[in-house]
């Protein structure tokens, strides 16, 4: 099997998105195009904390204010619309940038955020390796930006590639493709 470096693939990009962003969009393809058919519902209705573009009301935020840092979907959400060269993915019209995929289904804003896998604890599994996090924003203050640098690719051809990223200390992970919307992954040893 020929592996294809993530990284390298994103530095002939020219984005600024982490590898295990692109890994984990390969990775979960099917799940995130579900995410955003459900916002796409007119009776679609957010559950939990219905979060706004600005932080001042969020608890969280608050609380971490004497760091100089905002909670985890308050990051995502001024990333996503203060990025500049994100990438853009024809086939589902979906966006990447740093550790968010995200993409605007009409009114809402709709981010996946990729946490990294040198954050698992204990054994790897499959659903640890493939963890994502959603976060639905409908605001009335939400702006879609015009972003400064936008590259096209077209994930159906990542698809059927077997993409590489570091993974951790010990490993690399590799996509595996199944079809043009699923793939499995390896791990492989970084020595």
């Amino acid at each position: 099997m020929k592996q294809v470096s993530t990284e390298k693939f994103i530095e002939r990009l020219g984005v600024e998105v982490y590898p295990i962003t692109f890994v984990k969009f390969l990775l979960n393809k099917r799940k995130i195009l579900s995410y955003f058919a459900k916002a796409a519902d007119k009776d679609f209705e957010i559950r939990g904390i219905k979060y706004k573009v600005d932080p001042s009301d969020c608890d969280i935020c608050n609380q971490k204010k004497a760091e100089g840092i905002l909670c985890r979907q308050h990051t995502s959400i001024h990333r996503v619309l203060d990025g500049d060269h994100v990438a853009f993915d024809l086939d589902t019209q979906t966006y990447l940038y740093k550790n968010e995929i995200f993409r605007m289904v009409g009114e809402r804003l709709v981010i996946v955020y990729c946490p990294h896998p040198k954050l698992i604890t204990g054994e790897i599994t499959d659903m640890k390796v493939r963890k994502i996090n959603t976060v639905t924003i409908e605001d009335e203050n939400l702006k879609f930006p015009e972003y400064k640098e936008v590259r096209e690719f077209i994930s159906s051809e990542l698809m059927e590639q077997y993409m590489k990223c570091w993974f951790n200390q010990e490993f690399s992970v590799i996509t595996v493709p199944e079809d043009r919307n699923y793939s499995n992954w390896c791990l492989v040893a970084n020595h």
